[in-house]
């Protein structure tokens, strides 16, 4: 299926979630419909239902840039949305896909010493890491390749050392699984996009469920209570970083000034690393 394809169920999937009192027209007696119809929405956009119709069943042309401003004010996509729809109808430049991350990328990840840091690719692959990462996540490189994967280990149930309320895990997967969808805007519908969707669809029903919703989004802070066999809990911020044109992120733990956990950080970054059997559980 090409990107042009996404269109239909994004379309459908965003008008569904915006209501009539939204855009200030009035519900009616008797309304039955999930969010806009399709009437309504043509209409705010300037374009005609039938057109809007084969949209979001996937046929006709690729609209112009300008029909998809339109139906983004319409549908209140956020400026992130608007640019996603926008990227798979073909407007704005692909990001290239890089294997691996660039020299200096993989100094400054070195460098940081005390702060644990790694770089992961679009498909949430770590593709390097510093010690101290190692340290406070376990070491990726003690397991087998497909369980380094962010998502995959928080998809299926595999060990993680953070520490969530269910509710706060299932809105972490929803944004994760909402970053990836955008990965397919910037990157472009690929046999390696595909491989790995239909995988993970097949070992875990959330992310299937999840991956249904059509849901968009930007992953780049979080919270975490990090359980370490050693030192015990680290409350740490979490920052995700886009380095550029290449679709990896930077992601850095850093900690409250003078606190337990600064002080936990510090307390492993000098000592030897853990356990090889230590780390594959973790």
């Amino acid at each position: 299926m090409s990107e042009f394809a996404e269109l239909g169920p994004l379309l459908r999937g965003w008008r569904e979630r915006v209501t009539p009192q939204d855009v200030g027209l009035s519900p009616g007696p008797g309304r039955r419909v999930v969010g806009l119809r399709r009437q309504e929405v043509a209409r705010l956009a300037g374009v005609s239902p039938d057109y809007l119709t084969q949209l979001e069943q996937g046929r006709g042309s690729v609209p112009s840039a300008q029909v998809l401003m339109a139906l983004a004010r319409a549908l209140r996509l956020s400026a992130f949305e608007r640019d996603h729809l926008l990227r798979l109808a073909g407007y704005g430049p692909r990001v290239e896909h890089r294997a691996a991350p660039t020299p200096e990328m993989q100094r400054l990840v070195t460098q940081l010493g005390v702060v644990p840091a790694a770089v992961y690719d679009e498909y949430w692959n770590p593709i390097a890491w510093n010690p101290q990462w190692a340290q406070v996540n376990g070491d990726p490189a003690s397991r087998p390749h497909i369980e380094r994967n962010m998502l995959w280990r928080l998809m299926t149930g595999l060990p993680i050392r953070a520490q969530r309320p269910p509710s706060d895990t299932r809105e972490v997967q929803k944004v994760i699984v909402g970053d990836l969808r955008a990965a397919l805007g910037q990157h472009g519908r690929n046999d390696q996009h595909d491989l790995f969707i239909a995988d993970l669809s097949l070992h875990s029903t959330a992310f299937r469920e999840l991956w249904t919703l059509q849901h968009v989004d930007n992953y780049k802070h979080d919270t975490k209570a990090i359980r370490h066999p050693d030192v015990g809990i680290l409350h740490v911020d979490c920052d995700i970083l886009d380095t550029g044109s290449d679709g990896h992120r930077l992601i850095m733990y850093t900690a409250a000034d003078r606190s337990a956990t600064s002080d936990r950080l510090q307390q492993l970054h000098e000592q030897p690393p853990a356990a090889t059997q230590r780390e594959r559980t973790a």
